[in-house]
């Protein structure tokens, strides 16, 4: 399902803004500054409920003014999905599907999904474990809610072992109501072990053919272990970190602490990578992101392509624009993509205009 239209208020420096999009191509461009980024990152907190830039969303809301609002309009052949949400800075996030109120974000995660590529992204392949977790549990709970269901249950009874630790720490409670959580979070962890180790598969299919598709003599994989798949052996473990646990006041075993590398050549790319090859990488797993949610829902979801032209030199803008265009949608017509640029020559050379046969630009000011 594409975005049609979103309309913002008091959000980033937008004190009031409507966009209509295309079903292939929009483009967004103008001068740093002028909220480019922003209008992106509206479409993304209608996805997902919240932003990719910040986990504050106080952060979101224009200087000067207590709240935003985001509302926008999904629409998939004749059904329409009205998303609303706003935050104020006195109270929470609160968001509205169709008119309806809901709790949290399971409801709204993986109804219209989005991929954003975007240099700030880069952590994923040069930051550490977390930065690798966060990216796969996000992508596989867009396509499985029994997984969302499970890591938010995992996450849940994690937090609470770790209360329970501090209190001990703290010589607030005894050793044995720390550990009465262990049963629940070893038949949950290991649950979840078992989901990501199934999913991860498939992607790394996802990922072999959109190397494939470059075609450029690329290597690059992904590589992922869990430490165990047995509800027995996890509970050894747990037992056998803790006192390690009692000290530091964190559960240090767990998918928590799980370790994803991504391989380039061979090696990991974390710690062999070049500027360019980490550029490349990310493309690589943010292209197969799309095509895992394609073979998964049998749907693409939306592409945001933030001033990723201007990072790229031209041939691999090129090869970029090369790899959208195998990646068509039932009729023909390129991934619905939002691009935003501070020169539209990079996006003419880069070839993209070529790509669609619907087309909307929009130029903002600062």
């Amino acid at each position: 399902m594409g975005i049609s239209k979103i309309t913002i208020t008091s959000f980033r420096n937008h004190s009031h803004k409507k966009v209509d999009f295309s079903e292939g191509l929009t483009v967004i461009w103008g001068d740093n500054g002028s909220g480019k980024t922003s209008l992106l990152e509206a479409v993304y907190v209608l996805s997902y409920g919240k932003s990719f830039k910040t986990h504050k969303p106080s952060s979101l809301v224009k200087k000067g003014d207590n709240s935003y609002l985001i509302s926008g309009e999904f629409q998939h052949n004749k059904l329409k999905d009205i998303i609303n949400t706003g935050y104020k800075k006195t109270g929470s996030q609160k968001t509205k599907i169709n008119g309806k109120a809901i709790v949290g974000r399971k409801d709204l995660i993986g109804r219209n999904p989005v991929v954003v590529l975007s240099p700030e992204e880069q952590d994923i392949t040069k930051g550490g474990p977390s930065e690798r977790r966060q990216f796969f549990d996000r992508l596989f709970s867009v396509v499985s809610k029994n997984y969302l269901n499970t890591i938010q249950t995992y996450g849940r009874l994690l937090k609470q072992r770790n209360a329970s630790l501090v209190r001990n720490r703290d010589g607030l409670t005894q050793t044995s109501d720390v550990f009465c959580w262990d049963e629940q979070l070893c038949n949950v962890g290991t649950d979840l072990w078992l989901q990501r180790a199934s999913l991860m598969g498939e992607f790394k299919h996802s990922l072999d053919r959109i190397v494939r598709l470059y075609n450029d003599g690329a290597e690059v994989g992904v590589f992922y272990k869990p430490q165990t798949v047995g509800v027995g052996e996890y509970k050894n473990m747990l037992l056998k970190n803790q006192q390690k646990d009692l000290v530091q006041g964190r559960t240090t075993i767990g998918p928590h602490r799980d370790n994803i590398d991504v391989i380039w050549f061979g090696e990991k790319i974390r710690s062999v990578g070049s500027q360019g090859e980490h550029k490349l990488c990310l493309v690589f797993l943010k292209i197969a992101e799309m095509q895992f949610i394609k073979d998964k829902t049998d749907s693409f979801p939306i592409l945001l392509l933030d001033d990723l032209f201007a990072k790229l030199d031209l041939g691999r803008s090129k090869k970029l624009v090369s790899l959208l265009n195998k990646l068509k949608t039932k009729t023909g017509e390129l991934v619905q993509t939002i691009v935003t640029t501070t020169d539209m020559i990079n996006i003419e050379n880069s070839g993209l205009f070529s790509s669609s046969s619907k087309i909307k630009k929009h130029h903002l000011t600062r």
